[in-house]
C-alpha cells in the first residue's frame, strides 16, 4: 500500500515537471497588426460585403495559405463567396499578406440591426521547418537532421487574428403589415378622347376646306362660280332684294327693273334700246331661248319708264315668271362660259398637235 501511494506521489510531481517544461519551451507569441477595410453600413438581403484584410511578416516568416478559409457557407445567414490572397516582398526582408473576402447575406431583420462577420484565425508555417529546410539546402545528412530535431522543443506557429468585423444589416420589410384586405384594383387610365378628336376636327374642316376651294377653282359649285357673268350677277342682286318666286302678289319696283336692265345692257355690252335690242342676242347667244320672254320684259319696262299710264304697264309684269327666265338664262350663260373655257384650254394644245403633225 504505502509502494503504491510513494508511487503516485511520483507519477503526480513527474507529470507536473512535464508540463512545465512544455510551458516554457512554447510561448504564446502575438501576431502582427490587421488593417481591415470594410464598409459597415448600407446593406440588406442579399447584398455582397467586400472585406479587405492587410498586414505584414517579419524577416524569416513564412505565411500558411491553407489556413485562409475556403468558400462556403459560414453560418445560417452567411456565406463567403470568394476569396484571393496576394503575396508581396517588403523592403526590409518582410512579407506583405493582403487578402480580399466577399461575403454575402442570406438573411434579413425586422429592425435595423448591428450583426459580426466572424473572427479568422490564419498562421505562419512553424519556425522549425524552416530549420529542417535550411539543413537540407547544406546538404547535412537526415540523420543529423533528425538528432537536431530531436534536441531542440517544437515551437508554435504565428498566429494571425482578423477580429470580428460589425456591420448594419436593414430590414427589407416593415416589421408589421397593418392592411388587413386588399385594395380593389385601380380602374385603367383613360385615353385622351379630346386632343386626338379636337386634331380629328381640325383636319377634317381643313379638308373640306381645301375640297371647295379646289370645287370653287375649277367652277364646279353651280351656286358659287368662280366667274360670274352678267345675268349671273343679276340673279344674286334679285335675290338680295329679296324677291322670291313663291310671292305671287309682289310687283317690280322701278329699282328693280333698272337692276335687269343693268344686267342685259351688261351682256350686250352697251346700252339696249327698243331698236338696238337685237344686238343682246348676237352678243349673248345663250340669250336666244328666251328671246320671246325677255322681248315681252322689255317692251313692257320701257313702257313703263316712258308711257303715261306706268302703273298698267308695271302691273302686266310678272315677277314670277321673269325670275324664271332669269335664272335659266343664268344657268345657260354660266354653261356658255364653262364651255368657252374649254375651248381656251384646248386650243393651244390642238394647234401643237397641228405643228408636229406638219
Amino acid at each position: 500500500m504505502k509502494i503504491r501511494v510513494v508511487m503516485l506521489l511520483s507519477l503526480s510531481l513527474f507529470l507536473q515537471t512535464v508540463f512545465a517544461e512544455v510551458n516554457v519551451a512554447t510561448p504564446a507569441v502575438t501576431g502582427p497588426t490587421v488593417n481591415i477595410t470594410m464598409r459597415d453600413n448600407g446593406y440588406t438581403l442579399g447584398d455582397m460585403i467586400a472585406m479587405h484584410a492587410e498586414f505584414n511578416l517579419a524577416k524569416g516568416l513564412v505565411f500558411d495559405p491553407n489556413s485562409v478559409p475556403l468558400k462556403g457557407p459560414v453560418n445560417n445567414w452567411l456565406d463567403l463567396r470568394n476569396v484571393s490572397m496576394a503575396e508581396a516582398e517588403n523592403a526590409d526582408g518582410g512579407r506583405k499578406i493582403s487578402i480580399d473576402f466577399t461575403w454575402q447575406i442570406f438573411g434579413t431583420v425586422e429592425h435595423a440591426q448591428t450583426l459580426k462577420i466572424p473572427a479568422i484565425q490564419l498562421q505562419t508555417i512553424p519556425p522549425i521547418e524552416n530549420t529542417k529546410g535550411k539543413f537540407e539546402k547544406d546538404d547535412v545528412a537526415k540523420d543529423d537532421v533528425a538528432k537536431a530535431a530531436s534536441n531542440k522543443p517544437l515551437a508554435k506557429p504565428l498566429v494571425i487574428s482578423i477580429p470580428a468585423q460589425r456591420f448594419n444589416l436593414s430590414p427589407v420589410l416593415p416589421p408589421t403589415i397593418t392592411e388587413n384586405t386588399h385594395r380593389p384594383h385601380a380602374p385603367p387610365l383613360r385615353f385622351n378622347e379630346r386632343t386626338p378628336l379636337t386634331f380629328a376636327i381640325i383636319c377634317l374642316s381643313l379638308s373640306l376646306l381645301c375640297g371647295v376651294i379646289w370645287l370653287w377653282l375649277q367652277d364646279k359649285i353651280s351656286w358659287l362660280p368662280r366667274n360670274p357673268g352678267p345675268i349671273t350677277q343679276l340673279a344674286r342682286q334679285l335675290r338680295q332684294q329679296k324677291l322670291r318666286q313663291q310671292n305671287i302678289g309682289q310687283v317690280f319696283t322701278a329699282e328693280n327693273l333698272r337692276t335687269i336692265h343693268a344686267g342685259l345692257a351688261s351682256a350686250a355690252g352697251q346700252s339696249l334700246y327698243p331698236n338696238t335690242l337685237a344686238n343682246l342676242f348676237e352678243t349673248s347667244p345663250y340669250l336666244v331661248a328666251e328671246k320671246p320672254a325677255i322681248t315681252q320684259f322689255f317692251n313692257a319696262s320701257w313702257q313703263m319708264f316712258y308711257a303715261k299710264n306706268a302703273n298698267a304697264s308695271a302691273s302686266n309684269i310678272s315677277v314670277i315668271d321673269t325670275l324664271r327666265w332669269i335664272n335659266r338664262v343664268a344657268m345657260a350663260e354660266r354653261l356658255s362660259r364653262r364651255q368657252a373655257n374649254k375651248s381656251v384650254r384646248q386650243k393651244p394644245a390642238t394647234t401643237l398637235n397641228r405643228a408636229v403633225e406638219v
